[in-house]
């Protein structure tokens, strides 16, 4: 029982390793935070002005296309206009040209608008594209070293992830399960050591018989107040 109290102690141990180890990995460091986030804005701001340049490729051609058929319209009521017989139809063609020369007026101020826009927001991209490539490299000159401890971390994660898999093997899936769901259930601390007669969990005292059933290391003894396993190390009581 103390081989599988061994193992299902290094298992944890393992578990808890990978978690830390891939929390660190993940978290840019605190004097790189403000390097990388620079960075990201600029790639941001690349993507969103990209993405309004083609809302505003749109809205152009719409408009664009707008101002088309109200210029045909107008062209319309103009030929209208000379044929007409009587000053009522005059005057009611008037009044339609009136209201077609106000959109039309509209429409080209919101043409030119989005010419504006067009132009300056190109200008800009070219720009920020042009300097991408040199802002890339200082940032990953910046981050070199970063990534090196991140590769270094992989690595570690990889080797304890095999040992993880290894010690899974090796133990009974029932035992493993229990295992499992206690871990769940008690914050990822399900295996506890034994320190001075103590769960060093709860600090509550492991009783005479039980702590005798531990060093014998015949069954799997569980905390009478936490309920985790206890785990005990003679050469480290």
């Amino acid at each position: 029982m103390s081989g599988l109290l061994d193992e299902l102690y290094r298992l944890q141990e393992r578990l808890r390793f990978v978690q830390t180890r891939e929390r660190e990995r993940d978290t840019v460091p605190a004097e790189l935070t403000e390097v990388d986030a620079a960075f990201r804005e600029k790639l941001d701001a690349v993507q969103k002005l990209k993405q309004r340049l083609q809302e505003a490729e749109v809205e152009h051609r719409r408009a664009s296309a707008e101002l088309a058929d109200l210029q045909e319209k107008q062209k319309k009521y103009q030929a209208q206009l000379r044929n007409v017989q009587s000053s009522r139809e005059y005057s009611a063609v008037l009044n339609e040209m009136d209201v077609v020369e106000k959109q039309i007026r509209v429409i080209e101020d919101r043409v030119l608008t989005l010419e504006e826009e067009l132009e300056t927001s190109r200008e800009d991209l070219k720009k920020r594209e042009e300097n991408l490539p040199r802002e890339t490299q200082e940032h990953e000159e910046k981050m070199k070293d970063w990534r090196a401890t991140q590769r270094s971390i992989n690595e570690e994660l990889k080797n304890a992830q095999a040992e993880i898999s290894d010690l899974e093997n090796r133990i009974r899936p029932r035992e493993l399960a229990e295992f499992r769901r206690l871990l769940e259930k008690k914050g990822g601390l399900a295996v506890v050591r034994v320190v001075n007669s103590s769960c060093s969990a709860c600090h509550v005292k492991v009783r005479p018989a039980a702590m005798q059933s531990l060093k014998a290391g015949n069954e799997i003894v569980y905390c009478d107040s936490c309920r985790r396993i206890l785990f005990y190390d003679p050469h480290n009581p």
